[in-house]
């Protein structure tokens, strides 16, 4: 009961009106910028130098086959790499849905039949080109084989399929998740007050000649600053999706789970660093852990797997590993990642508050 009515307090009290300013108007101007400026770098393709297309014979005696390597080495298709694939078509068609492959070629007696991704049409312009040439030589070749006109084969020989590729977040959609996680990060900068707010108000002193203990102090005070940071989330949430339209998906308990849990997070952090580093230093700690969180987890910008410094270091991130799961749950449906980052959000939240809290419990007052 303790507890409840300690929680309840910090709710009632809050009276911090710039940092409600900062979490409120903060994220929705974040989200408006960003998600204009930078929405042309979500409307990009794969890299010309990235064609990867895979190819498998249907021809009865191989000739297409044979065909269709020869001119790829006489050819010299340059930034594009034919493969050729030993399983179905299906699982040829899915690798293309999932951006594995740029397109699928089935060469078959009626024609070359090709299965390009529906988010990369220059790609598939480039290799239908390609396609169309190989088409042209192998009419050719059969017309000197057999130069009955029936025998030819007739009509288009490269027939072109688009398949529809999985959903991908633009900008807006990136930069509402992105900027959100963000936000519940910084709540760590003002979590370092909790206890310090109590010594400033003089009610430090108060509160423990009262019949409570510290542990009931602490674990309040740390469910009601959840809840307001909770109540927080779900408003930027409601903003970015009927103000910008932003894809939060079906799956909510899922998301709300992810972000609870970072709050869970930054709260801890924001908390246990202000009990292991004594005074001001313990802020810019804070702050340098967040600015280089924010940096290495897309905060500012989406962090491409290209090989740099900034991509190797981005999966040790807490917002790479919060932004990823929120990722998967919305556009892949997939729910293993987030329980997989909720477990790392919870499990540092415990380790910071048990160092807070037994630091607390050697201190004489709060």
């Amino acid at each position: 009961m303790n507890i409840w009515r300690i929680a309840v307090k910090e709710l009632l009290t809050f009276r911090d009106v710039r940092m409600l300013v900062f979490m409120l108007a903060t994220p929705v101007l974040l989200m408006l910028i960003m998600g204009s400026m930078l929405s042309s770098a979500f409307n990009g393709s794969v890299a010309i130098g990235d064609i990867r297309v895979v190819y498998s014979d249907h021809s009865e005696d191989g000739s297409i086959g044979a065909n269709w390597e020869l001119w790829l080495s006489q050819s010299g298709t340059e930034h594009m790499v034919f493969e050729r694939f030993e399983g179905s078509d299906s699982e040829a068609m899915e690798g293309v849905r999932d951006g594995r492959y740029s397109g699928y070629a089935a060469l078959k007696q009626s024609g070359v039949h090709y299965y390009g991704n529906s988010r990369s049409s220059v790609e598939n312009s480039m290799v239908s080109g390609v396609l169309s040439a190989f088409a042209d030589r192998y009419r050719l070749s059969l017309a000197g084989a057999a130069p009955e006109p029936e025998s030819m084969v007739q009509g288009s020989y490269v027939k072109e399929t688009s398949l529809q590729g999985s959903h991908m977040p633009g900008a807006m959609d990136y930069f509402a998740i992105a900027v959100t996680t963000m936000i519940i990060l910084y709540s760590a900068a003002t979590a370092g007050n909790l206890i310090d707010s109590e010594r400033t108000r003089n009610t430090a002193t108060r509160l423990l000649a009262s019949p409570i203990s510290k542990g009931e102090i602490f674990v309040g005070k740390i469910l009601g600053t959840m809840v307001l940071h909770a109540g927080f989330v779900a408003i930027i949430m409601l903003i970015s999706k009927y103000m910008y339209d932003a894809n939060w998906g079906d799956n909510l308990p899922m998301v709300g789970l992810v972000l609870l849990s970072e709050i869970a997070f930054a709260l801890s952090l924001g908390l246990g660093i202000s009990y292991i580093v004594k005074g001001k230093a313990s802020g810019i700690v804070v702050m340098t852990i967040i600015q280089l969180a924010c940096f290495f987890g897309g905060s500012y910008y989406r962090i491409e797997d290209n090989g740099d410094l900034v991509s190797k270091l981005a999966p040790y991130s807490p917002l790479t590993w919060s932004n990823e799961a929120l990722l998967d749950i919305i556009y892949g449906g997939e729910t293993g990642t987030a329980i997989t980052a909720s477990a790392l959000n919870l499990g540092v939240a415990v380790v910071m508050l048990l160092i807070a809290a037994v630091m607390m419990r050697r201190r004489e007052g709060l």
